[in-house]
């Protein structure tokens, strides 16, 4: 073999492991963020759910589907309710371990989240209560939707996410009264 028949083998071969890398490198799942966060609402960060003094901050790319259905959509149901620091949430179907996170309106889109129950394979209704003192506000539109639990137990808005296609994303608007 020549050498400079051997110069390029040696560079395919350096390609293809360079390539193989890369490919395996994008493969992998984004790094979890670990900060985990319960519901007591004393050892919740500001910027995590809304708590009495809280920064609000909008739910980051949340995958909305096309249309949001109003009070009841499949696995999820949520009437108009009166005003108040308890969101009762009923027509319940999950498959797994999961979140009802309920959150206020923003430009007619989910924006913070203002608290989270967890529910179990079985459970058809929760409640959900509030981490701000005043609640739901009469005449305002709110957004309940399912989030799948990462494994962990616990609430984080961060890595309790709604899954990314839009279609399988279960969420419902309502007003509260």
């Amino acid at each position: 073999m020549t050498k400079q028949t051997q110069k390029l083998v040696l560079m395919l071969g350096v390609g293809i492991l360079i390539g193989t890398m890369f490919v395996m490198v994008m493969k992998q799942p984004l790094a979890k963020n670990t900060e985990e966060v319960t519901l007591d609402a004393s050892l919740l960060a500001d910027d995590i759910l809304v708590t009495p003094n809280a920064t609000i901050r909008q739910a980051k790319q949340f995958p909305l589907p096309p249309s949001v259905p109003e009070n009841t959509r499949i696995g999820l149901s949520v009437a108009n309710q009166q005003a108040r620091n308890i969101v009762y949430v009923s027509g319940l179907s999950v498959s797994t371990t999961s979140w009802v996170a309920i959150y206020d309106a923003r430009e007619g889109k989910p924006g913070s989240i203002l608290g989270a129950q967890k529910v179990n394979i079985g459970n058809a209704s929760v409640e959900v209560e509030l981490l701000r003192a005043e609640g739901t506000l009469a005449g305002s539109t709110y957004f309940a939707a399912l989030l799948p639990d990462d494994g962990d137990g616990q609430f984080n808005r961060l890595s309790d996410l709604p899954p990314f296609s839009p279609e399988k994303v279960v969420i419902v608007s309502w007003k509260a009264l």
